[in-house]
């Protein structure tokens, strides 16, 4: 048995080959995930029952850091037999599924699982990854801390690795910066978990993937239950979810509230509902200081004169109705055809695609106040003006990357249609064709019902967009500090534009160091434990 790290951009297939050990060295600021993967190789012989454990982690002195806040996940492998189109990684073996370390204190929920952590075993000459989590609460002392993991397997001698971790003396914020909209936790998600929709059983489900979006700094959707009744004129009745609500809202840092038209015919016979029914709902939320979150997603992807018309008939609806209620829609200000007319006056939050970004109209926008956010989907654009595509057979950097590029030009969201798209394939845990062509298109979450728990079970894919959300959070605390010039320089040294990019992760990481040192110099450690 061999054993070695690598960080979490590093993708390790089952017959790479093995590299040297080395010690485990991350760095995190309070209030931030930092991942690693330990890679576990068999000899000849194979593998069997192997075991992880690891220790707290522990600074010269003062408190440590739980192994609580150490979570340990197996890779699970699906093979793309189909690449996706311009893939650049092509066909073979993707670890991808993070099947949780199972708490042996618990039995599985539901039937006997498809898919277990641990104990595994091991193929002879293959690998098995392990996905480290570390997580730094935010009461944490910054410094040096440092433990270790060990792996343990029948008849082998355990092999332990040094776990070295510097806890920065900053701290990331509970609600995130950039905001999101991933789509909904809908009936692909009770189907998989074999749940009625709307049932107990399922709202426990769906507060599950709300949890697990939260965590890696998403929106969640806010169900449709929680949201003030609307009563026969189009008036909202909160009295029976206002706490149920706001406790939601709390709890996952919601950044953006959808409102939504009402009725089958609101530009018509419901249009009087509608009008009063957007001031309503705005008037309970600015009594709660929820009104800077609201935004009605007005049309998605208008693409003629039509869909034009009818963007620009809804957001005068929505303006002369109530005025703070944000029209958002995944368009760019420019449109493909002149001859669709304009939506400027009519788009408050612009959703450009990142093929069909364009700077100085974007500029533009931002100048007049109004917001952008961007969104991927698909492998839209020509092969020459390639984007960091979503799709499980590209580099891992194209998840994590946009967090940079969102910074480098002044978006403050980002959208992506859903993260539960399992219906187009057989078998989401086998077959990563989810739509179409396109491998792991809307799939960010696998069902964990299939892994013995009644919840999601992430990506590595999922997993590098919260490193790139956590990116952008570095950036907007440098620009809070009086640091945005230092910021912006960071940012356009990774990401020139929205298709040029430093594919060179090494950079990656030693730019997030330049920044993370800086914020630190603001907040000296001399006193803190094991601080060198």
């Amino acid at each position: 048995m061999q054993v070695y790290s690598v960080n979490g951009l590093t993708r390790i297939r089952p017959r790479a080959a093995p590299r040297p050990p080395e010690p485990i060295i991350i760095r995190a600021a309070r209030n931030e995930f930092e991942p690693f993967q330990v890679v576990v190789l068999a000899g000849t012989g194979g593998l069997h029952g192997v075991d992880v454990q690891v220790t707290d982690l522990r600074p010269g002195n003062g408190p440590v850091i739980s192994r609580d806040h150490i979570r340990l996940f197996r890779e699970h492998v699906l093979t793309v037999s189909k690449p996706t189109r311009y893939s650049k990684d092509g066909t073979g073996d993707y670890p991808d599924a993070l099947i949780p370390w199972p708490d042996r204190s618990q039995k599985a929920e539901g039937a006997s699982p498809r898919f277990v952590a641990a104990p595994f075993d091991v193929a002879p000459g293959a690998n098995q990854v392990i996905w480290v989590d570390v997580f730094v609460p935010k009461g944490t002392l910054p410094g040096a801390y440092s433990g270790t993991l060990t792996v343990s397997a029948q008849g082998q001698k355990p092999a332990s690795i040094a776990i070295q971790l510097m806890v920065w003396n900053f701290t990331l914020p509970d609600t995130p910066s950039l905001r999101s909209n991933f789509g909904g936790i809908d009936n692909h998600v009770a189907k998989a978990h074999h749940l009625v929709p709307g049932s107990t059983e399922f709202r426990t489900v769906q507060r599950r993937y709300a949890a697990a979006m939260a965590e890696h700094r998403l929106c969640p959707p806010i169900p449709d239950y929680l949201m003030p009744k609307i009563l026969p004129d189009g008036s909202v009745d909160p009295s029976a979810t206002h706490a149920a609500l706001k406790e939601w809202i709390d709890t996952f840092h919601v950044t953006g509230i959808p409102i939504d038209f009402i009725g089958d015919d609101p530009l018509g016979k419901d249009r009087e509902r509608n009008t009063r029914f957007f001031q309503s709902i705005y008037a309970y939320l600015k009594t709660n200081g929820w009104e800077k979150y609201a935004y009605n997603y007005v049309l998605d992807e208008p693409n003629d004169s039509a869909a034009y018309e009818l963007v620009r008939r809804r957001a005068r609806l929505i303006h002369d109705s109530q005025p703070g209620i944000k029209v958002l829609c995944t368009e760019q200000p420019t449109p493909e055809q002149a001859a669709w007319g304009t939506l400027v006056g009519s788009v408050d939050i612009w959703v450009p695609l990142w093929t069909l970004y364009d700077e100085p109209a974007a500029n533009a926008r931002l100048a007049a106040g109004e917001e952008l956010w961007s969104y991927t989907a698909l492998c839209q654009g020509s092969p020459s003006k390639h984007t960091p595509y979503w799709e499980m057979d590209f580099p891992l950097l194209n998840y994590r990357i946009p967090g940079v590029m969102s910074w480098r030009h002044g978006m403050t969201g980002l959208l992506y249609w859903t993260m539960v798209y399992w219906e187009k394939t057989d078998d989401v845990w086998t077959n990563p064709l989810t739509y179409q062509q396109y491998n792991g298109e809307g799939s960010l979450f696998y069902p964990g019902a299939d892994a013995g728990f009644a919840g999601p079970v992430a990506s590595i894919r999922l997993k590098q967009i919260r490193e790139g959300i956590e990116d952008y959070e570095y950036l907007a605390l440098l620009a809070r500090t009086g640091q945005k010039a230092f910021a912006d320089n960071c940012a356009r040294q990774l990401a020139s534009s929205w298709t040029n990019w430093d594919e060179d992760t090494a950079h990656l990481y030693s730019i997030r160091e330049e920044m993370a040192e800086k914020l630190n110099s603001i907040n000296p450690t001399a006193s803190a434990p094991g601080a060198h």
